[in-house]
């Protein structure tokens, strides 16, 4: 089940109530505000109000939970006092978001503004597009507001990421102007800051500082560790670290052995003292098998090697990127970290059942995933506070966001998500290119317009601005 805990006091959704939260409708809606008004009423109750409301409140979610279960002492039980792992990080979410209702309209000039996907809209894996330069540069002649937000990063940070973009979109640009035969000068090459940069799990400094003195796994690139160290997790330990530290673990170590070839001489007792309480998937593993089976363990015991399983051991597992596919150089779309969370998400379930718990515990464990990454609203609040934060520099105010992508479910539907719960603010247009993986035919989940590739999809956004005033609204 979902807590809403505040204090001493605790109210509690049952798992099947959480799951409606997963869907865009109004029974979602509906739920999703109960759930707000019983975290208020639980504050409130907390700075001394009388339980009444609380009351009242629990008595609207329980109403939604089956009269047999609910009154199951087996199910009571279950809905003891607790502070739920994933708690810290909705508060931190949650508090964004009240930012945003809260916040005042800035002043000055009204202009749109831009927020671009990187894989498939700039570069195919590697590969930077030779348009990118020229796309940018027509930005800022206009001075219009522009960032990057990607559900990668490479485990790289955020100033890593833009120094590395500003340098292949300018050799990408010096090429092209090398094949244009009217070019007499060399062109003018954008520099991407890290102030313009939202990475699949930027928002791991700000929603996960609770975490930041404690252990954790980091899951991903190796480089990831010195991207976990940077945002302050002082006590991140790599999963490759920790197999290497609990070599029997994987039975498919990359020693070139087979698994039953491979002996390995134990040298006293081993310790398992490493106590993670979350463990945070920067990027794709490089090994799913080891991340699957390492982190399977690690979810079900603190000791994996001295108890299979642990009643009431509970830690959350972050994911940065939900998307199932993504743009590398080949023809066709690569799985992406998605692909990895499924993949667990179905050993972790199926091995939870040879272990005989019962569907509540494995759907209240299941609860314990946490995801990041677009189309999620907390994602496009980081962007969205960066272009503010330029638009203002710029002495300007944002009357529509442009998120320019090529995946339809994470650049399109968050698009569409955050312009229905903050339009009235400013309004947001999902806008496709077929530079990635969208191909004609794909469901557009809501997409304004489709374009050849990024530079025409500015082209007629400027067009249309200037029609009006002047490249502003």
């Amino acid at each position: 089940a979902s807590r809403a805990y505040c204090g001493n006091k605790s109210l509690h959704i049952h798992s099947k109530t959480r799951e409606a939260f997963r869907v865009f409708d109004m029974e979602r809606e509906s739920i999703e505000l109960m759930f707000d008004d019983c975290t208020t009423a639980a504050q409130s109750s907390s700075s001394g109000s009388s339980d009444s409301e609380v009351d009242c409140l629990h008595s609207r979610i329980s109403s939604t939970i089956d009269p047999p279960r609910r009154n199951s002492n087996k199910f009571l039980q279950k809905l003891r006092i607790e502070t739920c792992a994933r708690e810290p990080i909705r508060k931190s979410i949650a508090s964004m978001i009240e930012g945003v209702k809260s916040e005042s309209l800035s002043f000055g000039p009204a202009t749109p503004a831009f927020v671009f996907d990187i894989d498939g809209v700039f570069k195919a894996g590697g590969k930077y597009m030779s348009f990118g330069a020229e796309t940018i540069r027509m930005l800022e002649d206009q001075g219009i507001p522009y960032v990057f937000m990607t559900n990668g990063g490479g485990g790289r940070t955020e100033q890593q990421y833009a120094a590395e973009m500003t340098k292949k979109i300018a050799e990408a640009d010096s090429k092209e102007s090398q094949h244009d035969s009217d070019s007499t000068t060399m062109p003018r090459h954008p520099v991407i800051t890290e102030d313009q940069m939202v990475l699949s799990y930027t928002p791991f400094k700000t929603h996960l500082q609770h975490l930041k003195d404690k252990p954790v796994l980091i899951v991903g690139n190796p480089r990831a560790l010195n991207v976990a160290r940077y945002y302050g997790f002082t006590k991140a330990v790599h999963l490759s670290e920790y197999t290497r530290k609990h070599p029997t673990l994987n039975p498919f170590q990359k020693s070139g052995c087979e698994k039953d070839q491979l002996i390995v001489k134990s040298e006293g007792k081993e310790e398992w003292s490493e106590a993670f309480e979350a463990i945070l998937v920067f990027t794709d593993p490089g090994d799913f098998f080891e991340g699957i089976q390492v982190i399977t363990d690690l979810l079900l015991s603190s000791r994996p090697g001295e108890i299979e399983y642990e009643l009431n051991h509970r830690i959350p597992i972050i994911f940065s990127n939900p998307d199932l596919l993504w743009k590398s150089q080949f023809a066709n779309s690569r799985f992406g970290q998605g692909a990895f969370r499924l993949s667990l998400e179905a050993c972790y379930k199926a091995r939870m059942q040879a272990l005989g718990l019962s569907d509540d515990e494995i759907s209240s464990r299941l609860d314990d995933f946490v995801q990041f990454g677009k189309p999620n609203t907390c994602q496009f609040l980081h962007a969205r506070n960066l272009v503010i934060k330029q638009a203002q520099q710029l002495g300007k105010r944002i009357s529509h966001v442009y998120m320019v992508g090529d995946n339809p479910r994470s650049d399109i539907l968050g698009a569409v998500t955050i312009n229905n719960r903050y339009g009235d603010i400013e309004s947001w247009s999902g806008m496709l290119v077929r530079t990635g993986v969208y191909r004609d035919g794909d469901d557009k989940l809501g997409a304004t317009n489709t374009y050849d590739d990024v530079r025409a999809v500015v082209q007629d956004i400027i067009s249309k601005h200037r029609t009006s005033v002047s490249c502003v609204e």
